[in-house]
């Protein structure tokens, strides 16, 4: 039946459910999705309606699974022919551009991340790979990076993390007072406390009232 799944995909005019096929052996649910003729896309660079040119190859995105079975999305990308910027893939309301996975599965994937607190943990309850654990990861830290509006940080602290074996070090920059990682280098010397607060603005920098760590020199350093 496609309705559920036009329901569940969110999917709006003019793209729709064309065939549902589950294939048991391969643990899959596959949904394939098409738009009618006529139907207009927009150019991913200046968003100009457009007239569809032609359609790249079949892709495929994971989405949230149907009870034990795997959901895939199918569906052959619209290309538009911009006078301005030549011929591009249309965006997709359901995917951003160049994921493998469907919004609603990255959403899922984060909090899967949130909770387990490894790529490891979240790999086995979403089965996937742990480059493409880490993939949704580092999309969901340069959003949250992308959103940060530079307010004033009045309180700081910086602290290392070990991580790895040998131990490898990172160090961490934090807002005390919303508990939000701002700045992140390698390494746990002066040189790395320096980098951090070389991410911050200046107007962060002249924010900052106090400072706290574990009194090591080279965190002392990069804070003078």
């Amino acid at each position: 039946d496609r309705e559920p799944y036009q329901q569940i995909l969110g999917l709006q005019s003019p793209w729709s459910v064309s065939g549902v096929e589950l294939d048991a052996e391969a643990g899959e649910v596959r949904v394939r999705v098409e738009h009618p003729r006529g139907a207009k896309f927009s150019c991913p660079d200046c968003d100009r309606e457009l007239a569809c040119h032609d359609h790249a190859a079949e892709r495929r995105w994971r989405h949230l699974d149907s009870c034990q079975y795997r959901t895939v999305l199918l569906a052959s990308v619209p290309r538009v022919k911009c006078p301005e910027h030549g011929v591009k893939n249309a965006p997709v309301p359901w995917a951003e551009k160049q994921s493998r996975f469907t919004l609603l599965f990255e959403r899922f994937a984060i909090d899967v991340l949130l909770a387990t607190q490894t790529v490891k943990g979240a790999q086995r309850v979403l089965r996937t790979s742990w480059d493409e654990t880490w993939l949704v990861l580092q999309k969901a830290v340069a959003r949250g990076r992308a959103r940060k509006t530079g307010q004033p940080l009045p309180r700081l602290g910086i602290d290392e993390k070990a991580f790895s074996k040998g131990p490898s070090y990172v160090t961490l920059l934090y807002d005390l007072d919303n508990s939000t990682v701002e700045a992140i280098s390698d390494g746990n010397t002066a040189d790395s406390g320096l980098e951090c607060f070389a991410q911050l603005t200046q107007e962060q920098r002249d924010s900052v009232e106090a400072v706290a760590m574990d009194m090591s020199a080279a965190y002392v350093k990069a804070a003078g």
